[in-house]
């Protein structure tokens, strides 16, 4: 911006004062980027209470970290936490410990540094200063005035207050549509899907076409001569063969397709996560938010029917302390969490197992927009998700679901009785 070493301290001047002017927008616009942009890698729930109030370098920062918590855990040593002492941004242990909860990264942990999307400087107003950024006789006055004046002069002063109540927003009106005045007359009806301009073909463009559509017709007749083996592999692949040979016959054919998670103790978890809208790693706060609803006042004699003397062991089973494979006793038993996973979510769970069961919410009515989270025990020891076809027929509900839901819940039932029942027409030997 110098542009040579000739000059004088006035052109010096401007030239360093649009530089800074230049970085003073750049440094705007990023902080308006923070503000409204939301990159992929943060979607998660994990970065809920950040998003939007804390800078996205800050958040690039944290999920670089967050790589870190699956070789460091929650200890301190191996972390190092160079990132809380020297960027003031929650290290790899303290993430460990949040996500090994399934709490969300509160904001509090992140430096005021990081939270400062703004450059304007917060003055501490003092006794003696205080009139000084006092407006109520000056808003007195505008009322005043406004009362005062025409209904043209409102309408100017109002939109005058409009500019500076609401800078985003503009009084400029889009220049009108300019009429077309070139080109060829339009004709009515469809345009042909193989000419760029209404224009009756030329003779050669007649036969191009038909040359092409008759090849075409050549290589169609030719795929449906050969074997169909191929597409077969393909679109069983897709529903993991391996996967679905494990259903029952009479509901494979609903099955759109199967998605595998990882088998690290936490599948179940995994596939509600997923299913929920948490992503697969969001599994730590399914088991949070499980735990939570063992515990909640309103439902906890409900619980107590429930589970009777096994409510210890179900809440011991959703309690993990480190990341990595979970014992056995720490699996998802979904006769236990199928009833939890419902009431929590409010949502129908269908299992697809050995046996197939189904379970509803216990205290609350029918939804028609009520969503379905299907889930498959496969290899005896794993679950996947099931995404199934629209009106799929469901399993029947379990004993226990009869046996202590509320009153209110029976809706459940007759919102899906015709469902239920094209079931037990498939399987008329378990009716």
């Amino acid at each position: 911006m110098l542009g040579n070493s000739i000059g004088d301290m006035v052109k010096y001047w401007e030239a360093m004062n649009n530089n800074l002017r230049l970085q003073l927008g750049n440094i705007r616009a990023s902080f308006q980027k923070s503000f409204y942009e939301v990159e992929h890698v943060h979607v998660s729930p994990f970065y809920g209470y950040l998003r939007g109030s804390v800078s996205r370098a800050a958040l690039r920062r944290i999920v670089e970290e967050l790589l870190r918590v699956d070789y460091v855990g929650t200890n301190r040593q191996i972390c190092g936490c160079t990132l809380r002492t020297s960027y003031g941004l929650p290290c790899a242990c303290e993430l460990g410990r949040y996500r090994l909860g399934g709490i969300l990264i509160p904001i509090d942990v992140v430096h005021v540094h990081w939270r400062k999307l703004t450059m304007e400087v917060e003055l501490e107003v003092g006794e003696d200063d205080g009139l000084e950024v006092d407006m109520t006789s000056a808003m007195d006055e505008l009322w005043r005035r406004f009362r005062s004046l025409d209904v043209i002069g409102k309408r100017a002063l109002k939109s005058r207050v409009c500019e500076l109540a609401y800078p985003t927003m503009t009084t400029l009106c889009p220049p009108p549509e300019k009429i077309k005045t070139k080109g060829g007359v339009k004709k009515k009806g469809k345009k042909p899907a193989d000419y760029d301009v209404y224009r009756d073909p030329s003779y050669h463009e007649y036969v191009d076409k038909a040359f092409q559509s008759s090849q075409r017709q050549s290589q169609s007749s030719q795929r449906q001569s050969q074997p169909s083996q191929t597409s077969k592999k393909i679109k069983l692949s897709k529903k993991q063969p391996q996967f679905i040979l494990q259903f029952p016959n009479h509901i494979r054919s609903y099955i759109k397709d199967i998605v595998n998670v990882e088998s690290d103790g936490n599948c179940g978890f995994r596939v509600i996560a997923s299913l929920h809208g948490y992503g697969e790693d969001g599994w730590p706060m399914v088991r949070r938010e499980l735990g939570l609803e063992l515990i909640d006042k309103d439902r906890s004699t409900l619980y107590d029917k429930l589970f009777s003397n096994r409510l210890s062991v179900v809440r011991e089973s959703l309690m993990i302390e480190s990341f990595g494979s979970q014992p056995p006793e720490k699996w998802t038993s979904l006769l236990d969490m199928g009833y939890l996973i419902a009431n929590r979510y409010n949502v129908a769970l269908v299992c697809l197992g050995n046996p197939c069961m189904t379970f509803f919410p216990m205290t609350s009515s029918h939804s028609p927009n009520v969503s379905i989270y299907c889930i498959g025990f496969v290899n005896r020891n794993h679950w996947v998700q099931v995404n199934m076809k629209e009106g799929f027929p469901l399993p029947p509900v379990t004993l226990d679901w009869k046996k202590f839901r509320s009153h209110i819940a029976t809706t459940w039932m007759l919102g899906f009785a015709g469902r239920m029942q094209h079931w037990q027409l498939l399987t008329p030997e378990l009716a």
